[in-house]
């Protein structure tokens, strides 16, 4: 404001003006003293002219004390900080909205958002500063922050723990030379998981999706994961359908240990194992489909629509167990539900499971590692096309007989 006293209007006579200039004084020093932010007056140099009660009482001095000294002096603002006031007010003329840390006289520390003005008052220059205090906001923000940070801490180690569970990429190529894995947590840790494992003459490949995803999701994989290593190392179960048979059992014998109700989750589970000196494939599925690529073809090998209810009573249902012939340069996938729902592309809609056969198809006689890179590129490339965010835990595994 080039000066504040200044009318549009015609004074006719000098006793007028005066009158004016006194009242646009008083209401000035209304405005002034009444406002609830501490409220000062400075010259050019920074020295203080006038200050409010208000900014009396946050920063714990007398008027004394104050007037004619600048802010470092009185020690309310630090040198470095006193240099970066005055390098805006260089640079820009005034401060709007500015975050600047000030200091009481007993040494605290305050936040305040800060504004400050050239103004012209009878012909001379100051600056009107005003100064609200955000230091409980600011330390609000602080301890959600340390907060948020603990428990940014926490998932991180927990999603170490999960990885630390799960067969690493050379314990699989040991299994499955021709394979990869392609997990992309939605939150760090996964309710998604796979497991990989040969026990005699047979290798046991898993795509599980557990209800939800993040924290509980991830819980739930890791004992689902220790439940199918328990079935084929203490049990000794080969077929897949008793595997997951057992799986209903484990969690139903679980659940009446830890709570009189119901926990409506699930998981959806697609379990196959290979036996390469016959040549066979057993399979079986709690809602995943197997899909196998041969000679150009794919093939949905379908399985049964019964979750793994996860925590609820047993319903006596049972899964079939189903086996088919395979041929080298056979491929397999088993995958989650995540890839193909997740929304993207120029309209925001499902990748859907067809566009996923059909990439499927065209990358399929690609080395493993290349198929993941292009899996994992094309669904990142589908999401970012309208900015979406990624709606579930995605899993793919393939493998080539």
């Amino acid at each position: 404001m080039k000066d504040l006293f200044a009318q549009s209007i015609e004074i006719g006579s000098l006793k007028e003006a005066k009158k004016m200039i006194l009242e646009n004084l008083r209401s000035f020093e209304k405005l002034f003293n009444c406002s609830p932010a501490c409220m000062s007056l400075t010259t050019p140099e920074r020295r203080y002219v006038k200050v409010n009660d208000k900014f009396l009482g946050r920063f714990g001095y007398s008027k004394t004390e104050v007037i004619g000294f600048t802010s470092s002096q009185v020690g309310i603002l630090d040198p470095q900080e006193s240099e970066k006031v005055g390098a805006l007010l260089k640079e820009k003329g005034k401060l709007q909205n500015d975050m600047v840390l000030c200091r009481t006289k007993t040494g605290e520390l305050v936040y305040t958002l800060s504004s400050i003005e050239k103004i012209e008052i009878a012909g001379k220059t100051y600056f009107l500063s005003s100064f609200l205090d955000m230091t409980k906001i600011i330390e609000q923000q602080q301890v959600i922050e340390q907060q948020h940070k603990e428990i940014l801490d926490s998932i991180n180690y927990a999603r170490l723990i999960q990885n630390s569970i799960l067969p690493s990429q050379d314990q699989i190529e040991e299994i499955l030379p021709e394979s990869f894995v392609l997990a992309k947590p939605k939150n760090i840790v996964s309710g998604d998981f796979y497991w990989i494992k040969k026990l005699d003459d047979k290798i046991f490949v898993s795509a599980c999706d557990c209800t939800g995803h993040g924290v509980p999701g991830a819980l739930i994989s890791i004992v689902g994961y220790k439940l199918l290593s328990k079935f084929t190392g203490e049990y000794r179960f080969s077929k897949p359908a008793e595997i997951l048979n057992q799986l209903n059992k484990e969690f139903t014998s679980a659940v009446q240990k830890i709570s009189n109700n119901e926990i409506k989750d699930g998981m959806d589970i697609a379990l196959c194992t290979i036996n390469k000196l016959s040549m066979t494939m057993e399979y079986a599925g709690a809602y995943n489909p197997i899909y196998l690529v041969r000679n150009g073809e794919l093939m949905k090998l379908k399985v049964d629509k019964i979750p793994v209810h996860l925590f609820t009573s047993y319903s006596g249902q049972e899964f079939n167990n189903y086996e088919i012939k395979i041929e080298p340069g056979d491929c397999v996938y088993l995958f989650s539900d995540g890839y193909a729902d997740q929304f993207g592309g120029p309209d925001g809609k499902k990748f859907q499971y067809k566009q996923f056969q059909k990439l499927i198809l065209e990358v399929h006689q690609l080395p493993m590692q290349q198929q993941k890179e292009i899996f994992d590129k094309t669904i990142e490339e589908w999401r970012n096309e309208s900015g979406e965010e990624q709606t579930d835990d995605m899993l793919v595994v393939g493998f080539k007989i």
